[in-house]
């Protein structure tokens, strides 16, 4: 879904620029108007992974060409970083020209579809008429939600609610995929931003996501679309009248091979941590600073994640198990097993947390999470060290100076 960073005074301008006309007397469309769905392809920007959705007017007659784009938000914004992983952000409705538009996305290489709708005259002009209004500046701004309310779900539900009739979704083709796999697909180019998304999504993301909720996406919408019908009594219509190729961006070359993604970074520190393991297990004498790296890493983790639980309004970051390795009590037990008398009582706790981690990777198959593989690496990094202080070190012995 598309950030647009513009400045309040031209979101501003733009609105009064293309509504404050109208006002006072009804904007009439022309027969020759058309409304269309534009879906823009994603790219490897981060605000841009997902790909765009927004609605197109175009009424050559009124020399009337307007996407009215509802993925305008400014990082400009008070404390923008902080609402937003709160799940407070504020998106708005902004009306940009059509050219302005296409320049932006042909500049960033990123492919434009358009999807003319098979709509009355009628129906066209309720929902431009709908827009216009939900453009002032009294209405333009909605509490952003990526599964359930974004620039893509706006724009199905307008649809939905301006056309005289129902909306029939064709169904779904096979198994369906689930909110974490759908952005999975599009996540995989950037690999630790995909771990770290993973990291913050709990349960309600393994839920399927219907043919309706799987439109969150702009490249879903744009594919039920073509091929969703208008019912009304016993007749019906295709939604989409005509679907055109507006900007088709060469390909471009794949991120390749790389030992730089999070499975071979821990998959490399797992094998480092099993052999000073094993080593020390040998010695009968254990080194720290191991011990101190990973129960800082996983307690912090454990704690954020704890945090967006219970702070955050972002639905899919509820009910994380993620909570179940990522334990926030082995941040403060990093500093007490700093204190050396007390490491021969505070063995138990590693005994504890050797068979909790157990359950948690016997168990992993089974709950209805997913769990990116690094967070299995991560724990079995942590299992090593709990096995080692907890059951085969015969005492507590500190490495010779």
């Amino acid at each position: 879904m598309k950030q647009i960073y513009k400045s309040l005074f031209i979101a501003v301008g733009l609105v009064f620029l293309l509504v404050l006309p109208f006002q006072g007397k009804a904007f009439q469309l022309s027969q020759q108007a058309e409304v269309s769905v534009l879906t823009c392809g994603p790219s490897k920007q981060l605000h841009a992974l997902y790909g765009h959705t927004a609605i197109r007017v175009n009424d050559p007659r009124r020399m009337f060409d307007v996407v009215f784009n509802y993925g305008v938000f400014s990082f400009n914004a008070p404390n923008f970083v902080y609402r937003f992983a709160k799940g407070q952000t504020d998106y708005m409705l902004a009306p940009e020209k059509y050219e302005d538009f296409l320049i932006s996305y042909q500049r960033d290489g990123r492919n434009i579809y358009e999807q003319v709708l098979n709509l009355t005259q009628q129906e066209k002009q309720q929902l431009v008429d709908f827009l216009i209004w939900n453009a002032k500046p009294e209405n333009r701004e909605y509490r952003y939600n990526f599964f359930m309310d974004n620039c893509a779900t706006r724009v199905r539900d307008v649809v939905m609610k301006q056309v005289d009739g129902d909306l029939i979704f064709p169904e779904n083709e096979g198994l369906e995929m689930t909110f974490r796999e759908h952005v999975d697909a599009y996540q995989r180019v950037l690999p630790w931003i995909n771990f770290g998304i993973n990291l913050t999504l709990g349960r309600p993301s393994d839920l399927k996501a219907s043919v309706y909720h799987e439109m969150f996406l702009p490249d879903f919408l744009m594919k039920h679309f073509a091929h969703t019908q208008i019912k009304k009594g016993t007749t019906s219509r295709p939604l989409v009248k005509e679907t055109r190729t507006i900007f088709e961006a060469g390909k471009t070359a794949g991120s390749g091979f790389s030992l730089l993604t999070p499975e071979w970074v821990l998959g490399l520190l797992l094998l480092v941590v099993i052999v000073m393991t094993y080593k020390q297990y040998r010695a009968q004498r254990a080194s720290y600073w191991i011990d101190y790296s990973l129960l800082i890493l996983t307690g912090l983790i454990g704690v954020v994640l704890v945090w967006f639980v219970t702070c955050s309004e972002h639905p899919a970051m509820k009910a994380n198990l993620n909570l179940l390795w990522a334990v926030p009590t082995n941040l403060v037990f990093a500093f007490l097993w700093m204190v050396k008398v007390w490491r021969p009582v505070l063995s138990k706790y590693w005994k504890a947390l050797a068979v909790w981690l157990i359950l948690f990777l016997v168990g992993g198959f089974i709950i209805e999470q997913d769990f990116h593989v690094g967070f299995y690496l991560l724990t079995l990094m942590v299992l090593c060290r709990a096995l080692l202080h907890g059951f085969l070190l015969k005492s507590v012995k500190e490495p010779k100076a």
